[in-house]
């Protein structure tokens, strides 16, 4: 086809691009005015750092530390110390003694048991063939005062200390123990003490290492069926 509608075609044609055009640069406009342009749509959609709360080790100095600019996965960057043990190493047992031989006297290997405290007060003591020593304070040749208690007599029976105020000074102690070791001590004297006059110093935790050796005497209180007094021998490593 020729003529005028040749030349009509393609102005429409133009217009219909231009007004598209004009349509398209007035959205995007619109777009850039209402704050969806790509710069801004990173900066308001984009997530915020996560915030990750990681209990701090307790100090060690020869713990290992996080990289100073934070680089590395976070199993680099947080190191478990070692574990402590679930339950701590028990120290080694002490020996206890468990045997008592004073020649003196006529004591020979007799039975020493740990004893402790009755429940009006007074040091247990055992039967009148054995020996107790006093387990809350220390062991025979430890620093401090050892106990070892025995009766005179009880229940009609001569006890294992009958004669302790027969020692002298000079006079040997042996002690066994359960590991099968002996140590000797020398008694250096023997007091009598009233009932309610027993010094403190005999059950000393520390200070120079000795054994007490304790039992009644002095008069019979037959009403109280009681000895008045106790009588101490002291002794001393040999």
């Amino acid at each position: 086809m020729t003529g005028p509608a040749a030349d009509v075609r393609p102005a429409r044609r133009g217009r219909r691009v231009g007004a598209w055009l004009v349509l398209l640069v007035a959205f995007a406009g619109g777009l850039a005015g209402w704050g969806w342009g790509a710069g801004d749509r990173d900066a308001d959609v984009a997530d915020p750092a996560p915030q990750i709360a990681v209990p701090a080790p307790p100090p060690a100095t020869d713990s290992p530390r996080a990289p100073a600019d934070g680089g590395g996965p976070l199993a680099d960057q947080v190191r478990a110390l070692p574990a402590a043990p679930a339950v701590p190493e028990a120290p080694a047992a002490a020996p206890v003694p468990t045997a008592l031989t004073i020649d003196g006297i006529g004591v020979s290997s007799a039975t020493v048991r740990p004893v402790g405290v009755e429940p009006a007060g007074d040091m247990e003591i055992p039967p009148a063939r054995e020996v107790g020593w006093y387990r809350f304070g220390p062991r025979p040749g430890e620093a401090g005062s050892a106990v070892l208690a025995a009766h005179v007599a009880y229940d009609g029976v001569d006890g294992v200390f009958r004669r302790l105020v027969d020692l002298r000074s000079g006079d040997a102690v042996t002690v066994g123990f359960d590991d099968g070791t002996t140590q000797r001590f020398v008694v250096t004297r023997v007091v009598q003490y009233g009932k309610d006059e027993l010094p403190d110093e005999l059950f000393a935790r520390d200070g120079e290492p000795q054994v007490a050796l304790i039992t009644c005497g002095g008069e019979f209180d037959s009403d109280e069926r009681s000895y008045e007094d106790n009588i101490v021998a002291i002794t001393r490593p040999a």
